[in-house]
């Protein structure tokens, strides 16, 4: 069975979905092997931003933050 442009597209948006609903605890890594972590919100429709919340970074704590889509390079998810 071939997967399709809009089967690939569905996934895609399920899988944003289902972030959204769970808001799972996340560690986001960053250049110069940064990693930050927090309890993911959301993200934009092009993946730009994301919305995190509790985010513990090496200068403290912040109870909500945006991260730049472009400053991730990586997101582990803790299910």
């Amino acid at each position: 069975m071939e997967t399709t442009p809009v089967d690939m597209k569905d996934r895609y948006l399920s899988f944003w979905l289902s972030m959204n609903k769970l808001s799972p605890n996340t560690t986001l890594h960053l250049p110069q092997n940064t990693q930050i972590k927090g309890t993911y919100i959301g993200t934009d429709a092009e993946n730009n931003r994301f919305r995190v919340d509790k985010l513990q970074t090496p200068m403290g704590v912040y109870e909500r933050a945006v991260i730049r889509g472009t400053d991730v390079d990586m997101i582990e998810i803790q299910l």
